[in-house]
Parts: structure tokens; C-alpha cells; sequence
């Protein structure tokens, strides 16, 4: 469980840091692939007597961390641009939502997974407190047009934390350092291609401001991803992603509320109970 704790506390310090951005007029992409860089090369540094480069692409998992580093990145352009188009609230539910994907499939692949009542009350419960926390009265504006770009994100979000979830637990095992570090170095890899697209043909300038928040955030989604393997590895993803999402969702809340000055309703307040509420009912189940 301490794993699991980990992931929501480190997971939430990311959305905090994304929220300083505008602040700091940080360039997203510039940041992204910075972090990915830092988030490798942590990982490889810390493991660095366990493996050699010549042999990675040799290792059964490889595929995995690879098909796992393109949809690392390429459902952080969707999130953005779905925000942008489709409307924030309904793509925040939606990459929220998915979570029914690893459960779904968690209890059809692995034997010692199952659902009772508990768990699917749960399950319930963790989808209306995302619909209640992200409600903002009259000022969730959806345009029907982009409607499915936050279908895709669904889908996209839930396949990729069934195969992070089944990676780990049929072939990453031991290797969980050196599994997390190819996919970030994935990402890192077309983020690296996407920003020279950018500094050559939009004359962009690499920052300082940039490289740094880059670097802050790569060290949290190091310690977020490789908290995620560790704990999905130990608890079954009825529990697992039930919790972790909504642990994410009212702790960035929360934050939101002492940090950023942010108000929330009472519709929004009872979206966080629940969550709360959710957690504490699948922990008991």
C-alpha cells in the first residue's frame, strides 16, 4: 500500500507543477522533453550496474516499454489539444474514466483478480467523484465537433495502463528501473524529434526557465511511474487504479484549493468526499 501512496502523492505533485507554468511562462514542449531526458537518465544512473545497452534490445520487455514511451506522449499532445478543443472538464473525466479499462481487463486476464459489490460500488463511486470534482456550473463548454478526441483519450489512457499494469507483472519483474528508463527514453526520443521540428522551422529558443522546470518535473514522473510499477505489481487493479485515480483527483483538488487560491461549489466539495469515501470503501473491500 505504501507504494500506492507514493504514486498518488508524487502524481499530484506533477498536476501542481503543471498548474506553475503559466506562471513561470514555461514552453511545454521544451519542459516535456527535458523531463523525459532527466527521467532516463535517473533511471539509468541508478540501475547502471544491472544491464548493458548492447543487450537491451534483446530483453523480452523491450516492445512493451517502446508501444508504452509512443503513448506516453502521444496522450499528453491529446490531453492538450482536447482541452483545447473539446473542452477541459470533459477530457479531464474522460482520461479519468478509463480507469474501468484496467479493471475490466485485470479481472479477465489474472486468475486472482476479482469483483465483488464492494469493489464495484467503488468503481462507481471513484467514477462520480470525477464527474462532481471537475463540474464547474455553467462554465464547461464542450464543442460537439472534437467530441471524440476525448473518446480516443479514453481509450488511449485505458490501453495504456493495461499494458504498463501487464509489463510489469508478466515481464518487467526484477527490471522495473531499467523497463520504466526505455520508456521514457522512448518519449524522449520523438520529443526530442518534435522540438527540433519546432527550434527549426518556428526559430524557437531553448530557455533556462524551461530546462529547469524540465528537470524538476522528470525527477517526479520518474518517481511516479516507477512507484506506479512497483505498486500495481503488488495490488490487484480493482483496488489499485480505482484508488490511485481517485487519490490523484482530491489530492490535486485539494491542492488547488491551498495553493492556487482555486473555489470550489458545493457540488465540487461533495465530488472530494466521495472520493475520499471511495478509497476508504475499496481499501476495506
Amino acid at each position: 500500500m505504501l507504494y500506492l501512496i507514493l504514486a498518488i502523492i508524487t502524481s499530484s505533485s506533477i498536476f501542481v507543477i503543471f498548474k506553475l507554468f503559466p506562471r513561470y511562462r514555461i514552453q511545454l514542449l521544451q519542459a516535456i522533453t527535458v523531463n523525459y531526458i532527466t527521467a532516463a537518465s535517473m533511471g539509468f544512473f541508478i540501475d547502471r550496474a544491472n544491464y548493458h545497452f548492447n543487450t537491451l534490445l534483446q530483453q523480452e520487455w523491450m516492445p512493451f516499454a517502446i508501444i508504452i514511451g509512443i503513448v506516453f506522449i502521444f496522450t499528453f499532445q491529446l490531453f492538450a489539444f482536447s482541452s483545447q478543443t473539446a473542452g477541459v472538464a470533459i477530457t479531464a473525466v474522460s482520461s479519468k474514466v478509463s480507469v474501468v479499462i484496467p479493471v475490466l481487463i485485470g479481472v479477465l486476464l489474472y486468475a486472482n483478480e476479482t469483483l465483488n459489490i464492494l469493489k464495484v460500488v467503488g468503481l462507481l463511486l471513484a467514477i462520480l467523484s470525477f464527474l462532481l470534482v471537475f463540474y464547474k456550473n455553467n462554465n464547461i463548454k464542450i464543442n460537439p465537433r472534437f467530441m471524440f478526441l476525448p473518446v480516443i483519450l479514453f481509450l488511449a489512457n485505458g490501453f495504456n495502463d493495461t499494458i504498463m499494469a501487464y509489463s510489469q507483472r508478466q515481464h518487467a519483474g526484477e527490471s522495473t528501473i531499467v523497463f520504466i528508463s526505455c520508456v521514457f527514453l522512448t518519449s524522449m526520443v520523438i520529443g526530442l524529434v518534435m522540438l527540433i521540428v519546432r527550434l527549426l522551422f518556428y526559430k524557437e529558443k531553448i530557455l533556462l526557465r524551461n530546462i529547469l522546470a524540465g528537470i524538476i518535473l522528470g525527477i517526479f514522473n520518474f518517481l511516479s511511474t516507477y512507484y506506479f510499477f512497483k505498486g500495481v505489481a503488488k495490488i490487484e487493479s480493482a483496488v489499485f487504479f480505482p484508488v490511485l485515480n481517485t487519490g490523484i483527483v482530491a489530492l490535486s483538488a485539494l491542492s488547488g484549493i491551498l495553493f492556487f487560491k482555486e473555489k470550489f461549489n458545493l457540488i465540487n466539495w461533495i465530488g472530494i468526499i466521495t472520493a475520499i469515501a471511495t478509497i476508504i470503501l475499496i481499501a476495506i473491500s
